[in-house]
């Protein structure tokens, strides 16, 4: 039987909507969207969601609404992630839209955040059967250790690109002892020991902004495809070494990425070092994915 499903990614520094209709084997995206809320612009290290960040998240979810409706959903499952549940005033968000909209909103914690990206990375018939999930996003950044197409480790740190943006100075380069400072952090978040994976697979994000720097096209969706790793190195050492400047005549970029790219890149050089990486991949799905599997499971 088909059925239609809705999902939103209420993200740090991106809403992103998701509707597809799904049967038991298939997959069919309806409509994808994303917009550039940014509730975490200005909202480090006090952890307070400005009223320009709540109305903007707001105005963008009316808009949403609007699409929900022209595909014939009603109730939509919206989850909110790392600004949320470190908000201060996350209950006066969460009061606004169901007020205005009538929808309810699921604050997740961390590792709840992994375990959905974790489901819906591995989704994708062309993921590897092990390896490490890597998602990172504005507040934090997941790590997912699988075997098998189990996972069997995982972690959510406290390190996202919009944290670091706050900590660092966004028009010139990384210093060195800007790189050595956030290295660090990663080295200091690791709670538990990982095991060494030979492949990392990116979901969504920047490793989609990878991809499209490397062949000036979009990542297929529901794909989950290898990156050259020298050509990868390369690319992410001249990312880490870039001025704001210089990203902002990159083409294939959203706006508001370029200027943070640089650190989700050097987080990405971190992860390959720190576990020996081999092959890269990029992945075109993550969290949404990972709600809708939910939303399936629940229903069967």
């Amino acid at each position: 039987m088909l059925v239609r499903y809705a999902a939103i990614d209420l993200g740090t520094n991106t809403f992103d909507l998701l509707i597809v209709d799904c049967t038991n084997d298939s997959w069919e995206v309806c409509f994808q969207d994303k917009q550039w809320v940014r509730l975490g612009l200005d909202f480090y290290p006090d952890k307070v969601l400005t009223e320009r960040a709540i109305q903007d998240a707001v105005d963008c979810l009316q808009g949403f609404k609007t699409v929900c409706s022209d595909f014939g959903v009603s109730q939509p499952k919206l989850i909110g992630t790392s600004a949320l549940r470190d908000a201060i005033n996350k209950a006066q968000f969460i009061s606004r839209v169901r007020d205005e909209l009538k929808w309810e909103v699921e604050v997740i914690s961390g590792a709840v955040e992994a375990s959905i990206v974790f489901k819906g990375t591995s989704s994708v018939p062309t993921c590897p059967n092990q390896g490490l999930i890597m998602d990172i996003g504005g507040g934090s950044t997941e790590l997912i250790r699988f075997e098998s197409e189990q996972m069997t480790q995982a972690l959510s740190l406290n390190i996202g690109v919009t944290r670091l943006l706050a900590e660092t100075n966004t028009s010139g380069t990384l210093e060195v002892t800007d790189i050595q400072r956030i290295y660090a952090q990663f080295d200091q978040a690791l709670s538990v020991e990982f095991d060494q994976s030979v492949n990392l697979i990116g979901s969504s994000g920047p490793f989609e902004t990878f991809y499209q720097l490397m062949y000036h096209k979009k990542l297929p969706q529901r794909s989950c495809l290898p990156l050259p790793m020298e050509a990868l190195q390369d690319m992410l050492e001249a990312l880490i070494t870039s001025t704001l400047d210089d990203r902002m005549i990159l083409e294939h970029v959203p706006p508001f990425r370029k200027k943070y790219l640089h650190l989700a890149a050097l987080q990405v050089q971190w992860v390959i070092n720190a576990f020996n990486i081999k092959q890269v991949y990029a992945s075109s799905v993550g969290l949404n994915e990972g709600i809708i599997e939910l939303q399936k499971s629940s229903e069967t």
